[in-house]
């Protein structure tokens, strides 16, 4: 066993910037894949999109993210546990592995499922069962993960069951001569040309229709401009939830090392890690959620990404670590579940879902693992 040197607080920073690093790789897919599916955008285009507001997300957090720092930094331990370095860094890479081995596969996880197993199995190793929260951990932690996906099916299918009767392709603001009974009124009884005056019409119509109506007077917001937004939308939240996860973990391992780090600087390094990682290596996952699982339209990309920016966005300010894989992913499972028979690709869905079973217990025993080997080196 070595003591505490400063390649401790190195260690530690690298192993935190790794795992946002295979957090991007992994999780850029859940707010960009409804792009490349609907025929948006290239997969270059739509990554570049995604690494963007990842960035803008990741750095937000910490302003807007500070309850689930608290959370995972030192609420899930009851008072009078004394952690250790060995385990923290256990934790970060159990984590960081199977997130690895899950995003070479192409199979979309959770990396809060992955933290919250590897916590779990390192806890148990490394303090025994009394010194974790278990309450904490059910309320906090496990309610909202696993209700989160069943949320977002059934807000998706609500959603696609409304918009087959009242969305349109676009919204036309429409500027009309006003009727010629209130062009009078206006002029306080004298005549006026109805062409003087105008009025405002908003209209939901066909990109056709919106075309047609007015052409040099009609602002027309395409659906398709919605869908970006809604995907930079989700991009940003998912940020939002999960670097502070991510930065708790970095917190409690530099403090252990014995050099504290200011709360900006680490959000500053996993905003970078996530970014280089959604930009690198956020192809491959993002290939099975936008080809493998379910067609698309516009329509319905809009619809997924905007369900899962409100539900993961909503946990990140309300300290609820809901999962983005599993709300971005039982959404677009929603599409294809409220389309035609056989647009869902059960097999991909299938992988997809014993993915997210084996996510904690296989975390669990990689956290396990890795604490026996830290505490061989480390304190």
């Amino acid at each position: 066993m070595v003591g505490f040197s400063p390649i401790l607080p190195l260690l530690a920073i690298g192993l935190g910037a790794f795992l946002a690093y295979v957090n991007g790789s992994n999780d850029v897919s859940k707010g960009i894949a409804t792009l490349v599916g609907s025929g948006t955008t290239s997969y270059r285009g739509a990554l570049a999109w995604g690494t963007f507001c990842t960035g803008l997300g990741a750095l937000a957090g910490a302003r807007l993210a500070g309850s689930m720092v608290q959370t995972f930094g030192n609420g899930l331990f009851l008072s009078g546990t004394t952690p250790t370095f060995a385990a923290a860094i256990a934790i970060i890479s159990g984590a960081s592995v199977w997130v690895v081995l899950a995003t070479r596969t192409g199979l979309p996880v959770s990396t809060t499922h992955a933290i919250v197993g590897s916590l779990a199995g390192v806890a148990l190793v490394a303090y025994g069962p009394h010194a974790v929260s278990w309450g904490t951990l059910v309320q906090k932690i496990a309610l909202p993960l696993v209700a989160s996906p069943l949320v977002a099916l059934a807000t998706m299918s609500a959603l696609i069951r409304a918009s087959r009767r009242a969305l349109a392709d676009c919204a036309c603001v429409a500027i009309e001569p006003a009727p010629e009974a209130a062009a009078i009124a206006r002029g306080e009884g004298r005549p006026v040309l109805t062409s003087a005056l105008q009025q405002l019409r908003l209209t939901m119509a066909t990109s056709a229709e919106c075309a047609a109506a007015s052409v040099p007077q009609a602002l027309s917001l395409r659906l398709e401009y919605l869908h970006w937004l809604t995907s930079g939308a989700t991009s940003f939240a998912r940020a939002l939830n999960d670097a502070p996860k991510i930065v708790a973990l970095l917190l409690v391992a530099s403090s252990l090392a014995g050099a504290m780090q200011g709360i900006e600087t680490l959000f500053c390094v996993v905003a970078l890690g996530m970014v280089v990682g959604s930009f690198i290596g956020g192809r491959r996952v993002t290939v099975v959620l936008a080809e493998r699982v379910t067609p698309m339209d516009h329509r319905e990309g809009f619809l997924a990404n905007a369900t899962t920016a409100a539900l993961v966005g909503a946990g990140a300010v309300f300290g609820l670590p809901m999962s983005t894989t599993h709300v971005a992913s039982a959404a677009i499972i929603g599409i294809g579940v409220n389309g035609a028979a056989g647009q869902t690709n059960g097999r991909t869905v299938r992988d997809m879902i014993l993915a997210w079973l084996v996510t904690v217990p296989l975390s669990a025993l990689l956290g396990i693992g890795a604490f026996e080997v830290a505490r061989v080196w480390v304190p």
